[in-house]
């Protein structure tokens, strides 16, 4: 079987990961690399082992290579439009990060795109493809509590990269764009329902704008680094409510320190219209307790199989998976509308905070 041949557009610490993990398979070739900085460049290349692949600076350079089927983007929210429809048009399949982009009409455009040019768009919402949250929904599938009436979700945790575009609103999104899209998209898929309407409530507690705000991060390669310009949240509540009368609930703290202390900085929750729960925590472990037979059972989730190098579950599934999409021409689990649908739910929270009041879903797409 003929390799997929593969461009990266950004080795940062998303970008890096997927370069090394789709390395590793065999039915795929690393051709290219394209990132301005070469230290990202370098820790990528180390780490490569079957691939000997091109550097270049632009990505244009690469628009229209003939031994390119399909790139990895993995650039700041800001710039998904550009480069993705970019290589949409080109004619190139795509994998790109969440979130699809960091507004509505960027999102719409780049599915235009893929669908003007008959290209796989797959979206980088790697709890998809995770065992854990693939095990919650089949449990679901069993019929194990009935439908899904309440969820939650409990993301405490460290601040993001100090790198500027994250904290800069318009250009990530705000973070509950560039992070909770993840969790939004696991209530979408869980509860299996449309969103119509959000709440939100948040500010700034720790990291304010204007202040010398020294940020640490716990799992990125980059050094601690003053950043004054934060017009993110750095704390929130949202409220969800479906059409099919299910409610969802995220609470969002970015200033934790240090990061899971207690193993508790993860929590992702639903109870069923028979009465009974079913937590994930920290993307590692499930329990089942209550409703009709009152049992309870602690599941220790596999979660080296669908990764790879420690890191984050369901990453190599996700690669796997875009592979097998593009050599068959499906759409992927992870679609570009499953991440609009998420993205749609985030916009709305953040408009929520600035308005104070509910926002209607519809009202976005108006």
């Amino acid at each position: 079987m003929e390799k997929l041949k593969m461009a990266f557009i950004g080795v940062g610490d998303m970008g890096s990961h997927h370069c090394i993990g789709f390395d590793l398979l065999p039915e795929c070739k690393v051709n290219y690399i394209c990132d301005m900085n070469q230290a990202n460049v370098e820790r990528t290349l180390a780490e490569l082992k079957n691939s000997k692949p091109v550097i270049v600076a632009d990505y244009k350079e690469l628009l229209h290579k003939e031994d390119i089927d399909a790139v990895v983007i993995s650039v700041p929210n800001y710039l998904h439009r550009e480069v993705a429809v970019a290589f949409l048009e080109a004619g190139k399949h795509v994998f790109l990060e969440k979130p699809v982009a960091h507004t509505l009409e960027d999102c719409n455009a780049i599915i235009e795109a893929a669908e003007a040019n008959d290209r796989i768009l797959q979206i980088g919402l790697v709890y998809r493809y995770s065992n854990v949250y693939r095990r919650m929904a089949e449990e679901l599938g069993r019929g194990r509590l009935g439908d899904v009436k309440l969820m939650w979700c409990k993301e405490f945790r460290d601040p993001f990269p100090p790198t500027e575009w994250f904290y800069d609103k318009n250009k990530s999104g705000g973070a509950l764009v560039e992070k909770d899209c993840h969790h939004f998209d696991i209530f979408n898929w869980m509860i299996g329902s449309k969103p119509v309407r959000v709440f939100a409530t948040g500010g700034q507690h720790v990291m304010k704008q204007g202040q010398p705000n020294l940020i640490t991060n716990s799992y990125s390669h980059y050094p601690a680094k003053p950043i004054e310009d934060i017009s993110i949240v750095d704390h929130a509540w949202v409220t969800i409510e479906y059409e099919n009368g299910s409610k969802a609930n995220l609470g969002l703290c970015m200033y934790l320190k240090p990061r899971n202390l207690m193993g508790e900085g993860l929590e992702i929750g639903l109870i069923g219209e028979n009465g009974g729960q079913m937590v994930a925590k920290n993307d590692k472990t499930i329990d089942i307790v209550g409703g009709q037979n009152f049992t309870r059972d602690h599941l220790d989730i596999d979660v080296t199989s669908d990764s790879i190098m420690g890191g984050h579950t369901g990453g190599q599934t996700q690669r796997i998976e875009f592979v097998k999409s593009v050599k068959e021409g499906k759409q992927p689990f992870a679609s570009a509308y499953v991440g609009r649908d998420a993205l749609l739910i985030a916009l709305a929270a953040e408009k929520s905070i600035v308005e104070e009041r509910y926002v209607y879903v519809n009202e976005l797409m108006k």
